[in-house]
């Protein structure tokens, strides 16, 4: 039975896509359930779950046949092709957006709604913090999230993670990329951005993220980001600030070598202070995080636009 019969339903679609998530999935769900309003429906894709996923979410919506949740599976469907699959199966006009390994504000949906009807936006980017349980994930958390300290309402990127949108200009802008795993988001947010439409952030709707709980799982997702979008032929501002810094510091390390001493001591402490504010207690990490994602970045992102240059030849041929 639902903690909560009674609530206000918004003439809303909430999507989202599921794999291998349960660890995660009952928190999700019981955030949603506790909403200060709910979405009239749920679409929820499983690409393929062997861990339990699917048959808990099934359980979850019989037991709670007022939060109206649609189960699909579709084993091996990527994670573009999936929440597109969710908004054709969608039946109202506007979209909420988020992902099930989360755990959502009590106030998120309508934090987002509140905020679209004030401002007569189509687009709406919800924020998101980390929910970090260790020392070493508290570290990690600014090295995947737009943290408050550094955004703003024109610099913020709105993300899957957090997103209101019209289901109009989501077919406008010709939906998520069919054949992409990773950076599907970030690839809408760029054409999403040259369209003439309103978009608004509201920060004060969150989901919390739970970031990679060891060093290995922090590399192997930060190599994967920065691969998925060379692969497609994106190279992010701050990619290119990696490898002109290091270029930099070549140059310098051949001038001389006590410079270029200086310079690698000041970096590390610059490593430490920016993200200071956030991961006061596990500061130590934030130097070898630093120069770990850098090289990372670095290796992946030739891999993936190797990987580019040979889907363009493919095509061309």
């Amino acid at each position: 039975m639902s903690l909560k019969p009674d609530y206000k339903k918004l003439p809303v679609s909430l999507i989202a896509t599921v794999l291998n998530e349960i660890q995660s999935i009952e928190q999700f769900l019981h955030s949603y359930r506790q909403q200060s309003v709910h979405a009239s429906e749920v679409i929820i894709i499983d690409a393929g779950s062997t861990d339990g996923t699917f048959a808990f979410l099934q359980n979850f919506a019989r037991a709670n046949p007022e939060l109206q949740l649609q189960i699909k599976q579709n084993p091996g469907i990527k994670r573009g092709s999936a929440r597109n699959l969710a908004i054709r199966l969608s039946t109202h006009s506007v979209i909420a957006m988020t992902d099930a390994g989360c755990r959502l504000d009590a106030r998120w949906l309508e934090h987002l709604w509140t905020v679209k009807n004030q401002q007569q936006a189509q687009v709406v980017g919800g924020f998101f913090a980390g929910d970090a349980r260790s020392r070493l994930e508290q570290a990690i958390v600014p090295y995947f999230l737009q943290l408050g300290t550094q955004v703003t309402v024109d610099t913020f990127i709105p993300t899957s993670r957090s997103l209101l949108i019209d289901k109009a200009v989501f077919y406008q802008v010709g939906g998520f990329r069919e054949d992409l795993e990773l950076s599907e988001d970030y690839e809408l947010a760029q054409r999403l951005q040259k369209l003439p439409i309103r978009f608004a952030f509201a920060k004060q709707s969150l989901v919390y993220w739970q970031p990679p709980s060891t060093l290995a799982a922090f590399a192997r997702k930060i190599a994967s980001f920065a691969q998925s979008d060379a692969k497609i032929g994106i190279i992010r501002p701050k990619v290119m600030s990696i490898y002109l810094r290091y270029l930099l510091f070549l140059l310098v390390w051949h001038w001389r070598i006590d410079a270029f001493l200086l310079i690698a001591a000041v970096y590390l402490w610059w490593s430490v202070w920016k993200n200071y504010a956030v991961a006061r207690k596990a500061w130590f990490y934030l130097p070898v995080l630093q120069i770990t994602s850098d090289f990372l970045v670095m290796g992946a992102t030739v891999l993936g636009l190797l990987g580019w240059l040979q889907n363009r030849a493919v095509k061309k041929n």
